[in-house]
């Protein structure tokens, strides 16, 4: 037996099953929030440093944006994030820019932008990161549960390190103060290798947990 042609009409309810469903609805909204993100970094200025999409690439000092970005955990779209955060706060003071405040929606678009993707992170190691907390130094600004400095806010005090949007977007709201802080202390910035973002977070996290 011959399948049956499928008329105008059963094409056009096909295709609109495909975009309602929950896998389309998912996709559709990615792109939407990733176009918005695009409209973020524009806005913030980061094109004078980094080519947008369709923009030719290589010819600006900081790495092209790709839309589509690889998908990542969020841990290592926020590893990169950090990592760059000296070099941004260096190009706005030598052009006498203010630094711009990122809200929080702002800031989830932003990171689907550069490629976080949830299901993407690893199990972290908690023994790990706790190594990590004190051979990155944080200890040397912030205390933990009352144990360290008293420069910055107590860790145990942050809930939400396992949410990478209000979590970036604190890092990047306070990053002009922190970075102030870190060179009148003489501290080393520190910077993070793959993975070791994840596994930080991932004790600073159980840690919380634990201290509520």
């Amino acid at each position: 037996m011959r399948p049956q042609r499928l008329g105008a009409a059963g094409a056009l309810v096909l295709l609109l099953a495909g975009l309602l469903s929950p896998s389309g609805t998912q996709a559709a909204d990615a792109a939407s929030a990733r176009q918005a993100g695009e409209q973020v970094a524009l806005a913030k200025g980061c094109r004078t440093c980094h080519a947008l999409p369709g923009e030719p690439r290589g010819k600006k000092p900081g790495p092209s944006f790709l839309s589509p970005a690889p998908p990542q955990p969020a841990s290592e779209v926020l590893r990169r994030l950090w990592n760059h955060i000296p070099g941004m706060r260096q190009h706005f003071l030598l052009r006498g820019l203010a630094w711009p405040t990122i809200q929080t929606q702002e800031m989830a678009d932003l990171l689907t932008f550069l490629g976080n993707q949830p299901g993407l992170e690893r199990p972290t190691n908690l023994d790990r990161g706790r190594v990590l907390l004190l051979q990155k130094g944080c200890l040397k600004c912030h205390a933990l549960a009352g144990e360290g400095a008293r420069v910055a806010p107590d860790l145990a005090r942050f809930r939400q390190f396992g949410s990478p949007v209000p979590l970036a977007a604190a890092l990047w709201n306070h990053a002009p103060a922190m970075l102030d802080r870190i060179d009148k202390s003489g501290i080393p910035y520190p910077v993070f290798q793959e993975g070791e973002m994840a596994d930080l977070l991932g004790f600073l996290g159980a840690f919380a947990d634990v201290s509520r």
